[in-house]
């Protein structure tokens, strides 16, 4: 197929085409062919072979997939190998609700990341041509501000990833003052050293906080 409406449409015709479930080098040369704006990692391909492994996305026509004798043997004779992606789809998951969590959290206070954010029109999720940015505000100044929001630890990619959305924005006619801010629970320390050299990069770190009440 020349399209696909979704990574997992795409999957399933290799595995169909192919008869055998792709390494990851392949599939990930293809996803990012078809969706250059794709966050796919390590994680999301264990994901999807556990998938299609355990029958949970089922191939059209009950087709069955030849895997290589190592697969076969870890899944017969190994528990690790389940577990191992058993916790790579809760990762997944986790990340994904979290994200999501802080997205619609931090998109109704906007004041707490700085003072005079507002949202501008369909600023959640904002469609560019570099791809969707979490959350797209304006500052007291009128200035574009680039909001992106990771699960844990920030790394080169995020940096990388936020950089192109401002650059994207930068060659708009209405843009102006366009920067960013990157926030995560933590950064790699390249991250820190790159943004100390970034003006238009403001890194900001969450912490997560839960308040015990006992029920009487």
């Amino acid at each position: 197929m020349s399209h696909y409406e979704t990574i997992k449409e795409l999957v399933i015709d290799v595995c169909v085409t192919g008869g055998s479930f792709p390494n990851y080098e392949k599939l990930t040369a293809l996803v990012m062919k078809f969706f250059p704006n794709s966050k796919w990692q390590k994680t999301h391909y264990a994901w999807y072979k556990s998938k299609i492994k355990t029958g949970k996305i089922e191939l059209p026509g009950g087709i069955k997939l030849q895997w290589d004798s190592d697969a076969v043997a870890s899944t017969d004779n190994s528990d690790d190998d389940i577990m191992q992606e058993q916790d790579a789809e809760d990762s997944i998951e986790m990340k994904i609700s979290l994200e999501r969590d802080l997205q619609i959290y931090f998109a109704q206070k906007l004041n707490e990341i700085e003072h005079g954010l507002s949202l501008v029109k369909d600023g959640v999720e904002y469609n560019t041509t570099a791809g969707r940015i979490d959350i797209l505000a304006k500052d007291s100044n009128g200035g574009l501000v680039v909001i992106e929001l990771k699960a844990g630890k920030a790394n080169d990619k995020a940096l990388g990833q936020i950089l192109g959305y401002i650059g994207c924005l930068s060659g708009s006619e209405n843009a102006k003052n366009v920067r960013g801010i990157l926030i995560a629970s933590s950064f790699e320390p390249r991250v820190v050293f790159a943004a100390k050299n970034l003006p238009q990069v403001k890194l900001v770190k969450y912490q997560l906080s839960f308040n015990l009440d006992e029920i009487e």
